[in-house]
């Protein structure tokens, strides 16, 4: 249901995008061929298909390019307000609700049901035309009349016809024509053709090689196919008649241009034709007549008005501006902040892996670092500059020095952070830094995780994964990143969780601190100068709808209220705030689940009401997070 939702997200907001954009380039069109009549019919026939076709365009381009035009703001701009920002999202998704499923797809599906009925039978008109044309186009004979085959070798060479297309005779009378979009034929009633003299027929066969050297036929197809996909759009039939109109007028004057004719002589010559065509005979959708419709035949003679020679530089020009019209028009463009987007584009990926150190030698780092899917510990390794900076924390006191001599102070195990950027490694932090510590971290960009001494609390509770038990104090990581210290005096109680009984049972505290790995999840509590540790806790999972994830907090609807490790008010899930480490992979359509970076990164894109499954154990302690729905195995 989900994706079906989706998917009628997307149809709606495309053909609504299409819609607007291409009936503004409808209007554009006709209020410029309008205002300027006197631009050559062939470039107001190219302004018409471009405006037909901005509706394909717009419906299937939906990233749009960014152009750095913007100047860099002069003022620093302050955070918004909470109210603020949440006024302006508010506003945002009233005016462009495309980040939200829709309540109910049942109005969205019968309308989509609806459009594609319609749609295949517009395509089915469109192909019964196409083999009306074959069928008219195989009852005809070749034509060996002479007088005809002249011009048309004549006429093709000076429109770049090589072969020309082939004559054909059919009984009866009528309008000659066009027919077959790959390969065009000239169909001439044989009736129609004995009433005219030589001239006539002479501007029948300039008239239709016109259609094939401009490819009318083939743009009307096109025109056909973006009007039945947008058969409800007005815009879209008023376009599709006009790219008619003005093709037969581009065509009459390209035939003009071959015969060197007075359009005037021109005109006269239509009009005797019109009136020796005798019974009209039926002509399919997908052909082009010399005469055309009777309707436009009055259009067409007064175009002829404002027909004259075009130099060549006039048409440079106009080709021009078309290249710059179909660029700008028909391509999606966005402008951005130079600064911001030079900034996009150049600023390096930065992450900072944590785990413990193996070896330095020969300018490789190893360290060994914890996966964040399983409690296994992998090794990688890096090649480590000698200038690279160094900081040390021995006994309390922060050092500076460079992995040349800095690496020599530590034996294996020892707690390690690698800051790299770009997959080259920048900073280097070793040791634990504890709460006495005077110096300074002169790190350039980012400053230390902080420890917090604990024991001075009387009733308190910290959660965290294991780092290091070392003289007496044990050391876990916090979801916030920060290091925590707590002095375990000699009666501390410690407790291991048990999966099989499901509850915790005792166990011995050294036995515990000093085998206990990396990354296992600790809670020690603090009460009265009493402490109590738990190692472990319950895994499982909750899944349910996004809702929201502010301020480092993921709200969700939760699906499933069983036993969980979440605190539930009613029907609504909240997580605390999140370490660095949780990741967030994501199933598309079904499918396998993938790697799509981590929790603070992709949440805040997540849209309300998408199935999301959180993995963890403990109240606090979230390992992982899957969204959508796998494909079943």
């Amino acid at each position: 249901m989900i994706v079906l939702a989706n998917m009628l997200d997307v149809w709606d907001a495309a053909m609504w995008r299409a819609s607007c954009q291409g009936g503004l380039a409808v209007i554009a069109v006709w209020i410029v061929c309008w205002l300027v009549p006197s631009i050559p019919s062939r470039f107001q026939c190219w302004l018409w298909r471009l405006a037909l076709l901005k509706f394909l365009v717009a419906m299937v381009w939906t990233t749009p390019i960014e152009l750095p035009l913007l100047p860099a703001p002069q003022l620093v701009a302050r955070a918004p307000s909470e109210p603020l920002l949440a006024s302006v999202a508010a506003t945002a998704g009233v005016l462009f609700d495309d980040h939200k499923p829709s309540q109910s797809i049942q109005p969205l599906l019968i309308l989509f049901v609806v459009w594609v009925v319609v749609v295949l039978w517009q395509m089915a008109r469109i192909l019964t035309a196409c083999r009306h044309a074959r069928r008219l186009r195989n009852d005809c004979r070749a034509c060996i009349n002479g007088q005809l085959l002249d011009p048309l070798r004549r006429f093709s060479k000076l429109v770049g016809l090589t072969p020309p297309p082939p004559v054909l005779e059919i009984d009866g009378s009528g309008s000659p024509l066009l027919v077959g979009i790959l390969r065009p034929a000239i169909v001439l009633p044989t009736d129609t053709l004995s009433r005219l003299d030589a001239a006539e027929q002479e501007l029948v066969i300039a008239h239709e090689l016109a259609h094939v050297g401009r490819r009318d036929l083939l743009c009307s197809l096109v025109a056909a196919i973006i009007r039945a996909v947008f058969f409800f759009h007005p815009l879209v039939w008023f376009g599709e008649r006009r790219l008619g109109l003005i093709q037969e007028v581009a065509a009459d004057e390209l035939a003009i241009a071959l015969q060197k004719q007075n359009p005037v002589r021109y005109a006269s010559l239509l009009v005797s034709i019109v009136s020796k065509l005798g019974p009209a005979r039926t002509v399919p959708a997908m052909s082009a007549g010399a005469v055309g419709a009777h309707s436009s035949l009055k259009q067409r003679l007064s175009a002829m008005r404002l027909m004259k020679p075009v130099s060549a530089r006039i048409v440079l020009a106009y080709g021009l501006v078309l290249g710059l019209i179909a660029v700008l028009g028909l391509v999606p463009w966005t402008v951005v902040e130079e600064t911001a987007y030079a900034a996009d584009q150049a600023a390096p990926k930065e992450t900072t892996l944590r785990g413990k150190f193996v070896s330095f030698k020969d300018g490789v780092l190893k360290v060994k670092v914890q996966d964040d899917r399983s409690d296994v510990m992998k090794e990688s390794e890096w090649k480590v500059a000698d200038e690279t900076k160094i900081v040390s924390h021995i006994r309390g006191i922060a050092k500076e020095g460079t992995a040349r001599d800095a690496f020599k102070l530590w034996e294996p195990e020892a707690v390690i952070a690698v800051k790299l950027k770009d997959d080259k490694v920048v900073f280097v932090e070793i040791g634990i830094k504890q709460p006495t510590d005077k110096v300074p971290d002169r790190r350039p960009d980012a400053a230390p995780a902080k420890v917090v001494e604990k024991v001075d609390q009387k009733t308190k509770t910290e959660r965290g994964k294991f780092v290091s038990f070392k003289d007496g104090t044990l050391t876990i990581k916090a979801n916030s990143g920060d290091l925590l210290a707590n002095k375990i005096p000699e009666n501390t109680k410690t407790l291991i969780w048990n999966n099989s009984e499901g509850k915790y049972t005792p166990a011995e505290t050294a036995a515990v601190l000093s085998q206990a790995k990396v990354g296992t999840w600790f809670m020690v509590g603090v009460a009265n100068e009493n402490v109590t540790i738990r190692v472990g806790a319950r895994k499982g999972t909750t899944t349910g709808t996004f809702v929201s994830y502010k301020n480092d907090r993921l709200l969700m609807l939760g699906k499933d209220l069983g036993e969980s490790y979440t605190k539930k008010y009613g029907n609504n899930l909240h997580f605390n705030k999140f370490s660095d480490e949780v990741t967030v992979y994501e199933s598309i359509d079904g499918g396998d689940y993938k790697l799509i970076g981590s929790a603070k990164e992709t949440l805040p894109n997540v849209k309300e009401g998408t199935i999301i499954t959180v993995h963890g154990e403990g109240d606090d302690n979230i390992t992982l997070i899957q969204i959508g729905v796998p494909k079943k195995k």
